[in-house]
């Protein structure tokens, strides 16, 4: 995953997905920053296309969908 990439939402693992469907958001996004955190291996903003931001999101809730070039 890096900057630029269009991802999406999945939630947890293991979560539900009557759940993800209810709390994330429906539609893809661009990741616009990647940073390392403390013990974690990465978290991601990311800016989705509904218009709402992702801040520091855990890289494992979402996928990409189209990496940039």
């Amino acid at each position: 995953m890096k900057v630029g990439d269009i991802v999406r939402w999945i939630g947890f693992p293991g979560a539900s997905k009557g759940g993800i469907r209810m709390t994330g958001p429906d539609c893809t996004g661009i990741v616009l920053k990647i940073y390392q955190s403390g013990v974690y291996k990465y978290r991601v903003d990311v800016q989705w296309g509904d218009g709402s931001f992702g801040d520091a999101l855990y890289s494992e809730t979402i996928e990409v969908v189209n990496e940039s070039w």
